[in-house]
């Protein structure tokens, strides 16, 4: 088989239903703006790896639409379905649009880099013989898996599939499991990319501190390092000691999306 064109998912939750375990510690507004942030960095690194062809976002919430598209990207109305029937749009999506792959992103993954784009493509392209002379790949790749988990290693964040339809998608608590066991049920050759961009989520209250002692994101309404209030900045950035970072930093993604015509 051969690896050509991907095409990257990032699902987002509608805003006043994202991040709600860390309630406790940010409000409403706050937990928004580490939303849209979060999938920001997400996207502006899928968009530097210069391997991917086109970004969706699929999202419930308008709002999360309109900022999408207003990053060059694809965006699809989830209109119902939970975290996997949404990625099953996108993944319907990049199969109309030619994709030989799907590269699912969670969309709060603060660390990722190009360069964990690549390496995960580079594995995929490995395993399908693509890198190996062969213009049609190898004959008996039947399609390739690579499961990049989070940090507890039970979970997945990101996930590769080729082609798109090779595998359903299974996230949720114990995906990375449920991953492998049906890659093997459908014998793709499986690998799994581990590095610390991919592996980072931001779910708990201790991920929020990680944030902050690394100097990336602080609530507005908390003091950050250095005793100054963390203020919002543009497209969802957040100053750190009264700097606003830049908007290259927290949004920008492949050029040339449209808003799904299912979107109002």
């Amino acid at each position: 088989m051969r690896i050509a064109t991907i095409v990257a998912v990032v699902p987002i939750k509608a805003l006043d239903a994202a991040k709600t375990r860390l309630g406790a510690v940010l409000d409403a507004g706050d937990r928004a703006d580490l939303t849209l942030w979060l999938a920001g960095r997400v996207v502006t690194a899928i968009s530097a790896s210069g391997v991917v062809e086109r970004t969706v976002v699929v999202s419930p919430d308008t709002s999360v639409l309109h900022w999408a598209s207003g990053r060059g990207l694809a965006a699809i109305r989830q209109r119902d379905g939970d975290l996997n029937a949404g990625i099953a749009l996108g993944r319907d999506w990049a199969l109309d649009a030619g994709a030989g792959a799907l590269l699912v992103a969670l969309g709060d993954l603060p660390l990722l880099t190009p360069e964990d784009v690549r390496a995960m493509a580079g594995q995929a392209r490995a395993a399908s013989g693509t890198e190996h002379g062969s213009a049609g790949g190898v004959a008996d790749v039947v399609g390739v898996v690579i499961v990049a988990p989070d940090r507890a290693g039970t979970g997945t964040n990101m996930l590769l599939v080729a082609p798109p339809d090779a595998l359903a998608p299974a996230f949720g608590p114990g995906s990375r499991a449920r991953h492998d066991a049906l890659a093997c049920a459908a014998r793709l050759t499986l690998a799994v990319y581990s590095a610390p961009g991919t592996a980072f989520d931001v779910d708990r209250p201790a991920d929020l501190d990680e944030l902050r002692s690394r100097r990336l994101w602080s609530p507005r309404s908390a003091p950050v390092l250095g005793g100054t209030n963390g203020a919002r900045g543009t497209n969802g950035a957040h100053s750190m000691n009264g700097t606003v970072r830049p908007a290259s930093e927290i949004g920008v993604g492949t050029p040339g999306g449209t808003l799904d015509g299912r979107d109002p």
